[in-house]
């Protein structure tokens, strides 16, 4: 009998398992229970496998995939195999770590012979053997040694030390590429850099950066997992003003927040694009007919029905109830591009603004955030806008609003009211040409500011990219599509692409197009 005290004692978890698995603790004493049969799949106890590096004891757990991630991407774990031995009271399972298949093929034996074969190697050979007067620049960039060709460098331009690397032939510069790069003992996929740093004081071959670059970059992996240091590609694209108030909406809803006493938890937010006037509704769900029934009493039978109306792609805006209504009333809905809220980016602005001052007012223990929507709503369109230099409600109404902290207003005396028409409409004018003048101000501003250092690819029909990936993906999946997908239509910067194998077809923008670049190719192999 051996005493385990209680902490230790997962003894009782056998009784659970199955009577072949092979899990046992050398710490219990049982490592002489486990079967070792000739006849299994299990490795020989007395010749433990080259590829195990480290060993652990495990017990066995479910792998449950990581979602996003097909069956074809999951690693196969059928060959999964442990090992055991009696010996010295060791015991071995699972290994923790092991060695994979190297894409190392470079072999620096064969340098000699494949100098031999390069005819640009051959020709300096040649001339430093036979010449009796050597050039003197080809002497002192060259030597020979140990039968092979040197070349001297330096491995920094303001370093004075010289080294002496052998001169890589052109047969050779894939296979070393491929072992510095993809190999992951040597090259591990990093940058070029590193590559370099790895490269440059072992071989030297001409147009070393250049070829190690294109390498790297059409490297397919990184290609899929590697992020972007640089800013996202795709140049800001205004909307241009059109000076009439609610000839073109942004419409999207916010939330859900918490259900409130009067049981709203959705907010539906319209901003007029020209005079960025907000009307905010209150709503308990986001259907598609609380949506249009919304739009129709709150907007189009208060300001009129606008010309453009601009949504994001969610079921609540693009269903066949919107559709009827837009056909009905006779105004144009765009959808903006999927995962590019910069589409309707001056609603989603406003929607930032609305949850921050809402989270100050609402009494917490009550969720009574509703009752402060209202007020809020009236404060922004009450206050100079940056853009306009105007406020919403001085652009809409022609006048500024009256507020509590107000002297008596000034009244103007008009005989007829065609009068106070006229004067209304010369101010609204002046207001208005203003706030476009502003606009556009703004707008430049914030383009050249955007651009700057930005770049701005162009993909033709049937260019071949990467799509990003929006799913929930765990921390090792791939940020970009496993497969390539081919542009099918162009509406810079929308591209429309399609998944060979299945034929569906999805927009995306600009900036979450990766292009695909063609694998390296050496001069031999073509």
């Amino acid at each position: 009998m051996k005493h385990i005290n209680g902490k230790s004692n997962c003894l009782a978890d056998y009784l659970s398992r199955p009577s072949d698995d092979p899990l046992f603790d050398v710490d219990y004493g049982l490592e002489s229970k486990l079967p070792c049969s000739t006849s299994s799949n299990l490795p020989n106890p007395c010749q433990p496998s080259k590829n195990i590096v480290a060993y652990m004891t495990l017990r066995p757990r479910q792998k449950i995939p990581a979602p996003g991630v097909s069956s074809l991407d999951q690693d196969d774990d059928s060959s999964e195999a442990t090992s055991c031995t009696s010996e010295d009271s060791f015991t071995t399972c699972s290994p923790l770590i092991t060695t994979t298949p190297s894409p190392n093929v470079f072999d620096s034996n064969q340098l000699s012979h494949e100098q031999a074969q390069d005819p640009a190697i051959s020709r300096i050979i040649s001339q430093l053997n036979h010449s009796t007067h050597p050039d003197s620049t080809l002497s002192s960039s060259f030597i020979i040694k140990s039968g092979i060709l040197h070349k001297f460098i330096t491995l920094t331009p303001k370093s004075k030390r010289r080294l002496c690397v052998p001169y890589l032939p052109s047969s050779m510069i894939r296979s070393l590429l491929t072992a510095m790069h993809d190999d992951p003992f040597q090259g591990g996929h990093f940058s070029i850099d590193k590559m370099m740093s790895k490269i440059r004081p072992r071989y030297w071959w001409p147009h070393m950066k250049q070829d190690v670059h294109s390498h790297v970059q059409a490297c397919v992996l990184c290609q899929q997992y590697n992020y972007s240091r640089q800013k996202k590609p795709g140049h800001l694209q205004p909307i241009p003003p059109v000076a009439i108030p609610f000839s073109v909406i942004g419409m999207d809803f916010c939330g859900p927040f918490a259900e409130s006493p009067r049981e709203n938890k959705y907010v539906l937010v319209v901003t007029d694009l020209f005079t960025h006037f907000v009307t905010a509704i209150p709503l308990p769900t986001n259907t598609a007919d609380i949506t249009a029934l919304t739009l129709f009493r709150h907007i189009f039978c208060r300001f009129g029905v606008c010309s453009t109306l601009i949504t994001d792609q969610g079921t609540h805006f693009n269903n066949n109830l919107m559709s009827a209504l837009q056909h009905l009333l006779g105004y144009n809905h765009i959808l903006s591009t999927p995962y590019h809220p910069q589409t309707n980016g001056v609603v989603e602005r406003f929607n930032a603004s609305m949850v921050v001052q809402i989270s100050k007012l609402q009494q917490k223990h009550h969720n009574n955030w509703d009752d402060y929507l209202d007020a809020v709503v009236f404060a922004y369109n009450s206050s100079k806008h940056k853009t306009t230099q105007y406020s919403p409600f001085e652009l809409l109404f022609g006048r500024p609003p009256k507020l509590p902290i107000d002297s008596p207003p000034q009244y103007y005396q008009f005989d007829r009211p065609s009068n106070y028409f006229v004067h209304l409409q010369k101010i609204l004018q002046v207001y208005h040409q203003q706030a476009k003048l502003n606009i556009m101000n703004q707008q430049r501003y914030h383009k050249k500011y955007y651009d700057y250092n930005r770049r701005d690819p162009h993909y033709n029909v049937g260019d071949r990219v990467f799509t990003k990936i929006f799913a929930a993906r765990g921390k090792l999946n791939p940020r970009y599509s496993a497969e390539p997908k081919i542009i099918v239509q162009i509406n810079h910067p929308t591209y429309t692409v399609r998944h060979e194998p299945t034929g569906l077809e999805h927009r995306h923008h600009v900036s979450d197009l990766r292009p695909v670049t063609l694998a390296y190719v050496d001069n031999d192999s073509i």
